[in-house]
């Protein structure tokens, strides 16, 4: 995989990069690209901030959502 990604590329890291650890050479791409791409660098942040606003949700256990007809 190659140092210099399309911004296609860099949002498709930025997003498995939430589910998944990426390679060394997968995060060094990320970071050349994000270092004079405003869009993505916007893009990464805004992904970032949804990451860690989902994390301070509260929510409920299934359990309790689950009606018992029994």
């Amino acid at each position: 995989m190659a140092l210099i990604h399309t911004c296609k590329e860099i949002h498709r890291l930025v997003s498995e990069g939430l589910d998944r650890d990426l390679s060394l050479v997968e995060r060094m791409g990320l970071r050349v690209h994000l270092v004079y791409c405003d869009a993505c660098t916007n893009f990464n942040g805004q992904m970032n901030l949804i990451r860690r606003a989902m994390r301070k949700m509260d929510v409920p256990d299934e359990s309790e959502n689950q009606t018992s007809d029994r």
